[in-house]
């Protein structure tokens, strides 16, 4: 039992759940996030966060450009994020810095039926 991620919700409750932690590991991993039976997993700073499926009603991905200073002058570069919706309301976020990973992880929500195609 000591190698079970522990998990946390969006708003950073501890997820007491076997099923989800067992969902966890066996999960398919894109990048960044996991998706699983029961599930989306996903890091944000330190935690893994888990979303349920029922939790959310619709997810889409989100393009944000970031600018970098250094002392060769300014790069931007491309962030994508996963945003996750119940209702009109967006319940968490999941960033990643390559768009195919976002791109796998919602054909697999979708073949999930987590999310409509």
């Amino acid at each position: 039992m000591a190698n079970i991620q522990k998990l946390y919700s969006p708003k950073g409750e501890p997820v007491e759940d076997a099923a989800l932690a067992a969902d966890w590991q066996a999960a398919e991993r894109c990048g960044p996030y996991r998706v699983g039976e029961l599930g989306f997993y996903y890091r944000s700073r330190l935690r893994w966060h888990c979303l349920p499926y029922g939790g959310f009603t619709h997810a889409f991905k989100r393009a944000m450009l970031c600018a970098a200073r250094h002392c060769g002058g300014v790069d931007h570069f491309d962030t994508f994020w996963l945003v996750f919706c119940s209702g009109p309301d967006e319940l968490a976020e999941a960033k990643t810095i390559d768009e195919k990973h976002a791109d796998r992880a919602l054909e697999l929500l979708k073949a999930r039926g987590a999310i409509r195609a």
